[in-house]
């Protein structure tokens, strides 16, 4: 994957970080909004960077950034009892 990044000359995480910053130029558009027309001929204007991507976008350069939990399973010997105090009520 890497050797593609390279043949390519993209860095994941810079181009995550342009499209969640809305950098429109970076990618070819001429402004952040394109005019389109719906089936009856009305005019709309649309975001080329919608912001549900972008945030998409974002979360993904996240995980670069901050190591991501994992759960753990914990095997109890038998005749063994715990007991999880709820420390969040206190």
């Amino acid at each position: 994957m890497e050797e593609l990044a390279q043949k390519f000359d993209a860095e994941p995480f810079e181009i995550l970080m342009r499209f969640a910053s809305g950098d429109w130029a970076f990618f070819g558009f001429d402004g952040p909004t394109k005019t389109t027309f719906t089936a009856q001929g009305l005019e709309i204007e649309e975001q080329n960077l919608p912001i549900k991507d972008r945030v998409t976008a974002a979360k993904e350069a996240c995980r670069y950034l901050y190591s991501q939990k994992q759960s753990v399973d914990v095997k109890v010997p038998e005749g063994i009892k715990i007991i999880v105090e709820d420390y969040t009520k206190k």
